[in-house]
């Protein structure tokens, strides 16, 4: 019996070892790597028009990208339709770039990302975006400085935003974990083409997966303050320079050309925290700690000297807690909690079932204090 059983684990590794031998190789000369797809409503069929950026690794084509239109009612359709108008095999295991237009950004987006998570070849650390025009649009911009193609280009253009600290991050795999979790909305970056060039110009605010409104990229530093941690930051201030007339060093026969005082700062460090104070009252406390060096000014002011460097520290702080408090309420207006205050007010309320569409009608309601502690870092004579 011990030989039989020996001799059937010896016959089945061995028919194992065959089988396997006679899967047949993928060629990479002979794929089509997607590295970027558009989705667009095709408002006559109903159906979703696909934009498909490949790229092939065949040292014999002068030209190595392609972009094909394709469209079917499912995610595979378009790639197995897209996949009839090349000569390539198109495979997924590159896709960096998921681009949604108006029109499905503004139905919900889940559906498609449900679909594509079920596909084991598509990493979950590529980014999803969405377009302020047809992604069809979008996509055939022609100057995508020195990438390969337009997807490539796109990849590094959110890449660079997030790691700059500019945006907030927005992989396949942050957005479905915003999305499932009870009191955190999603956010996503918004391109844009100018002059033939792909930009992002603000991020999306969702609510579950649905585009509700947007943050400009001045905004946008303030959504960043309190959902991330900033290291590297940079953000630039204007103040009134008539508070600081006092400690201005003025040269010689150069008379004040404005009235405003412009601040930059960077090296920013930040933290904040969200803590529910009376989950009844729907009342929270904001704390944040941010620390940073001043680069430059538009006036050449002092800050060696403890009143104009308590001033300044005091205006950004008075700066910060205004515009927070806009950024917030306009948030509660569309019903998009993209800082987390719901995930504080369900680990407050244990005992409690909350659900998504619960916190939704709750956040609107919610009352915040803000406590914002300033330091800058490094002072003396700045211009």
């Amino acid at each position: 019996m011990r030989k039989t059983n020996c001799l059937g684990i010896i016959l089945s590794f061995f028919i194992l070892i065959t089988s396997s031998s006679c899967i047949e190789p993928n060629i990479i000369e002979e794929l089509g790597i997607v590295t970027a797809y558009g989705f667009d409503q095709n408002p006559d069929t109903q159906e979703i028009d696909g934009t498909v950026v490949l790229y092939q690794f065949n040292p014999d084509i002068t030209d190595a990208s392609q972009i094909i239109h394709s469209s079917g009612a499912t995610f595979d359709t378009i790639r197995a339709n897209a996949n009839k108008q090349s000569g390539y095999q198109i495979v997924n295991g590159q896709l960096q770039t998921l681009i949604f237009g108006p029109t499905i950004s503004e139905e919900g987006i889940f559906p498609y990302l449900d679909t594509i998570e079920r596909n084991a070849a598509v990493s979950d650390m590529l980014y999803v975006a969405v377009a302020d025009q047809p992604t069809r649009d979008l996509m055939s911009a022609s100057n995508y400085e020195e990438a390969p193609n337009i997807g490539i280009y796109l990849h590094r253009l959110i890449e660079t935003a997030v790691k700059s600290e500019v945006i907030v991050s927005s992989t396949f795999h942050e957005f479905m974990r915003s999305y499932f979790r009870v009191g955190l909305d999603p956010v996503v970056p918004i391109l844009t083409v100018e002059d033939n060039k792909v930009e992002v110009n603000a991020i999306g605010m969702m609510q579950n997966d649905v585009l509700v409104g947007t943050l400009s990229m001045d905004e946008i530093f303030y959504a960043r303050l309190l959902r991330d941690r900033f290291k590297e930051g940079r953000v630039e201030l204007t103040m009134n320079l008539d508070d600081f007339d006092e400690y201005i060093t003025q040269y010689v026969n150069d008379p004040r050309s404005e009235d405003d005082l412009h601040v930059v700062i960077d090296q920013l460090g930040s933290r904040a925290s969200i803590n529910v104070t009376d989950t009844e009252a729907l009342n929270f406390e904001v704390d944040i700690k941010l620390n940073g060096r001043v680069i430059e000014l538009s006036q050449r002011i002092n800050l060696d000297e403890p009143g104009p460097l308590k001033k300044m520290e005091s205006e950004i702080e008075r700066q910060i807690e205004e515009n927070l408090i806009e950024v917030v309420g306009r948030s509660q207006e569309l019903g998009s909690d993209i800082f987390g205050f719901g995930v504080q007010y369900n680990n407050a309320t244990r005992g409690q079932s909350l659900t998504t569409d619960d916190w939704h009608d709750l956040f609107p309601n919610i009352n915040v204090n803000y406590n914002i502690d300033v330091e800058i870092k490094r002072f003396g004579i700045v211009q």
